[in-house]
């Protein structure tokens, strides 16, 4: 049960919350794939379209120490690529340019526009991610107080850290926030671990899995508005 008294300042997952980031990254490394395969031949020749995704996790692989930077991850990608066929590893930063802006190409949910307007009327707003989506190249920043990402905390959810630095932007101690994402563990877990009170978004209607439970379970945005009585 939400304590909704409490609550000064509610915390949002991005991906799978706001929006499917499966269809986002598939097009987005569709499209790279197919510059790849226009500028430089030889490495297209060499991977197919499943060749990119494999090279990133040989880069995790050798650099766990940066897996929480997918930014970082890609370009390294992108570099470990061109490098291999003698092609100009400056070019790296291009594609990493174009697929960051192919990455941002979302579609967001039915539900979460409209709810993002009725809760940043009540709440401040504060996104925390895992992943590399940007709230002002996705136009919602207006919509939020602030932004944590994995990139910038050095660490992923559901460290307890990246939490802590989005309750210094908001101002706020723990138990006064209330986090809202998709993900069992990094989001709900990890929230919960941090002191917050959590809501899991379950777009699919999946079982929880975990002894430690939500405080509240919602199927979509507009269910967690009502719930707290906007």
């Amino acid at each position: 049960m939400i304590a909704t008294k409490q609550i000064r300042t509610i915390t949002l997952d991005l991906d799978d919350t706001l929006w499917d980031i499966a269809s986002v990254i598939q097009q987005a490394e569709k499209h790279i794939y197919q510059e790849i395969c226009h500028r430089f031949p030889r490495a297209a020749e060499r991977y197919g379209p499943h060749g990119v995704p494999e090279i990133r996790q040989k880069v995790i692989s050798m650099h766990p120490e940066i897996a929480h930077d997918l930014t970082t991850v890609r370009l390294l990608t992108f570099r470990s690529l061109l490098a291999e066929f003698d092609y100009d590893v400056q070019e790296a930063e291009v594609l990493l340019s174009e697929f960051l802006e192919e990455r941002h190409k979302v579609k967001f949910f039915p539900d979460a526009i409209s709810a993002l307007i009725k809760l940043s009327g009540r709440y401040p707003l504060v996104a925390i991610t895992n992943g590399n989506a940007n709230i002002e190249k996705l136009g919602i920043a207006k919509f939020f107080v602030g932004q944590m990402s994995a990139r910038k905390a050095g660490v992923l959810k559901p460290d307890p850290k990246i939490f802590d630095l989005a309750c210094e932007i908001a101002g706020e101690v723990p138990s006064n926030l209330l986090h809202v994402g998709d993900h069992p563990v990094d989001d709900v877990l990890g929230a919960i671990d941090a002191g917050y009170q959590a809501v899991w978004l379950n777009r699919r209607m999946d079982r929880w899995q975990h002894e430690v439970v939500p405080h509240a379970e919602v199927s979509d945005l507009i269910e967690l508005v009502d719930l707290l009585g906007l």
